[in-house]
């Protein structure tokens, strides 16, 4: 994708807002330890993670609300102001054919947003909508607001995701921008140079091969189905359909404040369709209650897959760099996504850098937060980084996708 190296005003990123559920579970009292093989629970408790947070009965949606009213207060919006809200969508949603993205715009009081849901790269959803979030910005040749938000929660009963991390949940969001309000009106933006759409060369292509094979049968996990906030309809029962019951009330209009923390300086993303269902939950078959994530092929996710995505990062991160005139020397630090302290020492072997130490923080007490891990390790390593300073910032899913992207500090 795109490379904004040279823009002169550049897009402009959060601060995030974090909302954590109150209720926090040790991995150690995860209930399917209970039914996991020695050698499977010895892997769970390697992993580096502490504590994990559990969103309860909140859905996806309500957890992306509370974000985004503390982002919009955080900031100083009125949500009728806003340009634009994209929801990074979650993997299960409340209703099929329901809009979860419009939904947030009712609660919010975003009515004039253009809004749209992205999803369907995993983790890297949230890269995702910065890069279509700052194209929106630039195409319209002025000052303008766009509001990220998602909700993260497991999606099954089982919090353990063999053989990678375990999952936490909480809701996400954060202003994209053309410059602060008290910065004196529109910067310019300028436009910047394209990635080509030529086929990656990759070292292990296997090109015109499956590069794993789907296992057979459903896997199952006891336990509580899958609720939400929301009390289920009876079929048949209830009177007629009240729209704008829906309703969390409209965020109160905020007194000013600072909207941005990072300035985008450029950023590249791949996929790779080979990987698309590596992971799953299989639940047209199964009610909630049974939904579990399941890896189709270990030894493609640990090794292929592995491989492939160093060669990606490592690819991807010399051509932004390139783009932007930036050394590696020259780099403030490196956050990338959190899934286990292996993984952390796997990418500084791999690339040859240096991970932030935020990064095996948020691990320990949160766990793995889908695509809010890049943006809770950026955040919580704002403080450390001086004003000009560069960040790397990587993310990756297994779908497979991947993100480079290079942002600057911006002055307090």
């Amino acid at each position: 994708m795109s490379a904004y190296a040279g823009t002169r005003a550049g897009i402009r990123i959060g601060p995030v807002h974090f909302w954590h559920p109150e209720h926090t579970l040790a991995v150690t009292d995860l209930p399917e330890r209970a039914t996991l093989p020695e050698a499977r629970d010895r892997q769970l408790l390697a992993l580096g993670i502490d504590r994990v947070r559990v969103a309860g009965g909140l859905t996806e949606t309500d957890l992306a609300e509370r974000a985004a009213l503390g982002a919009l207060a955080d900031s100083g919006t009125d949500p009728a102001d806003l340009d634009g809200l994209l929801l990074v969508q979650g993997r299960a949603p409340e209703y099929l054919m329901a809009s979860e993205a419009t939904r947030l715009q009712h609660r919010i009081g975003a009515t004039r947003a253009l809004t749209l849901g992205v999803g369907d790269l995993g983790c890297v959803s949230s890269s995702a909508a910065i890069e279509i979030g700052a194209a929106l910005l630039r195409g319209r040749g002025g000052p303008g607001r766009i509001l990220v938000a998602m909700g993260v929660r497991a999606a099954a009963t089982a919090r353990y995701r063999p053989p990678m991390t375990v999952l936490g949940d909480c809701g996400a969001a954060f202003l994209l921008t053309t410059g602060d309000d008290d910065s004196g009106g529109a910067l310019s933006i300028a436009g910047g140079a394209t990635g080509g759409g030529a086929s990656y060369p990759s070292d292990g292509d296997t090109a015109g091969a499956a590069p794993y094979t789907n296992g057979s049968g459903p896997s199952a996990v006891g336990g509580a189905p899958y609720t939400s906030g929301n009390a289920p309809c009876p079929s048949g029962s209830g009177g007629p359909y009240a729209p704008g019951d829906d309703t969390a009330g409209r965020a109160p209009r905020p007194a000013g404040g600072r909207t941005a923390r990072y300035r985008l300086l450029g950023q590249e993303l791949r996929s790779d369709g080979r990987y698309a269902d590596l992971f799953r939950i299989r639940y047209r078959e199964l009610p909630p209650e049974r939904w579990a994530e399941e890896c189709a092929d270990e030894n493609a996710y640990s090794f292929q897959l592995a491989i492939e995505s160093r060669n990606r990062l490592r690819d991807l991160n010399a051509e932004l760099l390139r783009r932007c005139a930036t050394t590696q020397d020259e780099l403030a630090a490196v956050v990338m996504q959190n899934l286990s302290m292996g993984a952390f020492a796997f990418w500084q072997d791999a690339l040859g850098l240096k991970i932030a130490d935020v990064c095996r923080d948020n691990l320990a007490g949160h766990g793995h937060l889908g695509p809010a891990d890049v943006l809770m390790n950026l955040e919580s390593l704002a403080p450390s980084v001086p004003a000009g300073g560069k960040v790397l910032v990587m993310n990756s899913s297994p779908v497979a996708a991947w993100c480079t992207a290079l942002v600057e500090r911006l002055p307090d």
